[in-house]
Parts: structure tokens; sequence; C-alpha cells
């Protein structure tokens, strides 16, 4: 099957891959397999379960699901992390489409995979006083693809703090000494969702863990920690960082089809919301049941959701409150 997949596939930047449907095992991926997975193509898993293991286990569940509906005929979109060997985790998005046999059968699963680690406008900002020791971070971080401004001065990074794009601050206590610990104080004072990861103590030095993490550092790291260890302290923070940002933009849609509905539709779905049934949505707004199964089937359609199920969720994500005891119609 290598052969089959062209000379194109072997040099492509992103990851190639086939799935037997039948057996449930990988059958071909690409070399770019070995950049984003951390490890040489050969000791990939060829079995799905086993290479399930790689996946986050707050998006194993989905992934698979995502391959039981290509499976059924349906292509798919999937964004999820990997767990490298090395600590780091990696974010894809994966696009899956079924390969059909000729009596049109879904007897392969195929996919492209693409490390979108690295998100534009996320930044790392190293607070150090040490020159050294920033220059040496600064120069790690860029390595592995990050966009990397310093600060000397805690006081400096504060200062500017609220206007700095989304992304995630390394502070070495080493440098700037344990009054520092005011940068992730600072940040959780005035609301700055900036998650800070604090580098420095002796090995073993609880009561600085304690003391970083009380003010508000998302993790700590031992002063002899080796590079793999912040790489993946950053790549965790950012996961979460993009998480609030995915998050962001889905209620953001979600207000956006919500304010298209009519009035009617609004009504209905915000009695969904409160657990009504058909009926009782009709009783509260002093319309038939089946005038509320229209609006409703047309509310669906605007939110472009299967299920009812999807449909709270949507709403939820926007914020829309459930009708309050007494309302008027």
């Amino acid at each position: 099957m290598r052969s089959a997949s062209g000379n194109s596939a072997e040099h492509s930047a992103d990851l190639l891959w086939v799935v037997d449907v039948e057996a449930m095992k990988i059958e071909y991926r690409s070399p770019a397999v070995e950049r984003i997975w951390g490890v040489p193509r050969d000791a990939v898993p060829d079995d799905l379960a086993v290479w399930a293991e790689t996946i986050h286990p707050d998006d194993r569940a989905a992934v698979l699901d995502s391959l039981r509906r290509v499976q059924q005929g349906e292509p798919a979109v999937q964004e999820f992390r990997v767990l490298r060997p090395d600590g780091a985790v990696r974010w894809v998005r994966d696009t899956a489409f079924p390969i059909r046999d000729e009596l049109g059968r879904v007897h392969r699963i195929g996919g492209i995979t693409v490390d979108i680690t690295r998100v534009e406008g996320v930044w790392i900002y190293v607070v150090d006083g040490g020159e050294a020791s920033r220059l040496r971070l600064a120069a790690l971080l860029q390595g592995a693809g990050y966009d990397v401004k310093t600060f000397a001065k805690t006081a400096d990074f504060l200062e500017v703090a609220p206007m700095l794009l989304p992304g995630c601050a390394v502070l070495d206590l080493g440098g700037c000494g344990e009054e520092a610990l005011v940068v992730p104080r600072g940040c959780r004072a005035r609301g700055i969702d900036l998650p800070v990861i604090v580098v420095g103590g002796e090995a073993g030095d609880v009561r600085t863990a304690v003391q970083a993490l009380k003010a508000g550092a998302a993790d700590w790291l031992e002063g002899s920690h080796v590079p793999q260890n912040l790489l993946a302290a950053v790549a965790a923070a950012l996961a979460k960082v993009r998480d609030a940002q995915e998050a962001g933009r889905r209620a953001e849609a979600a207000r956006l089809r919500i304010a298209g509905m009519s009035q009617r539709e609004r009504e209905v779905l915000e009695g969904i919301v409160a657990g009504e049934t058909n009926k009782e949505i009709a009783r509260r707004l002093g319309i038939s049941p089946r005038t509320v199964e229209i609006h409703r089937a047309h509310m669906m359609e605007r939110l472009g959701v299967r299920s009812l199920s999807e449909a709270v969720l949507l709403a939820a994500a926007a914020g829309l409150a459930p009708p309050r005891a007494g309302a008027p119609k």
C-alpha cells in the first residue's frame, strides 16, 4: 500500500494515512507521522485500539466516534490532541473520508492529518531577570516553533499584560526571585486569562511549588527541569487557551444563529432548554402543539443541528436562559 500512495504522500508535510476497515488497522501512514507523533513510522501502532491510546483521554471518544461515522460513509473533520512519548502535546486537524470498493461499500478510510499546534497570534512571554537564562529559554521555545517575547522585569510585563495577545507566560524565579509570584497574582486579580508557568526552586521544594500554585500559576517546574518538561507544560497551557478560544467562537456563532430566529422560534428553543414538552410549550405560548413542532423544525434548521440535545448544547453555549415562570406570552 505504501507504493500505491505515491511519492507525493511520502514527501508531504502533512500526514496521509489509510485504515483497513475490516481489520481496523492502519494500513499506510506517511513519514510525517514521525514529526507529529514523535516516534519512528514503524513504531506507530497499526491496531486502531492501541493507536487510540496516543490520543488525549479527553478527545479519544470523540475521535473514535468520528471514525465510526466515516465507516458508515460520512466524511468528518476532527481536531484533537496527540500525546507524544517525550511529554509534548500536539494539536492536529484530521480530515477523514470513506473509500469505497466497486460495490459501493466502504472498505477503507483515508485521511489527512495537519499539525496545527502553532496557532497564529499565540505568543510565549518569558519573564526572567537573567539575560543568559532569557536567551536560553527564548531559543528553546523558538526552536519548538513558538513566537517569543522576553521581559527582564516583572513590572514591565504586568504593565502591558492586559494588552498582550493570547498565549502563556514562563516566569523564572531563579532570575526574578520569589517576589516575582506577583505575576500570576496580578494576572488573576486583573482577570487576565494568561496561564503562567513558574520555573524555579530545587528538587522536592514543595513550599515554593505550593506558593506558586496558590498564587495562580498554571504549572510549576523545578529549576533543574529538562527542556522537554517545559515544552510539555507550554503545550498543555496553550491547549487550554485554544479550548477557551474555540469555546468563545462557538458561543459567538451560536448567538448569531439564535439572533436570526423569529421570536416564536426563540421561545420554542427556550422551552426546550427548560425541558418542556411540546404540549407544555404550546400551553405556555397559547398555540397548538402542531405549530410548536413546525417552529421547532425551523429552529433546528437555523441552528444547523440534528437533535434536541445538540440544540440545547448550542443554546447553553450562547448563554440562552429558559423562560421565567409566569413570563408573559
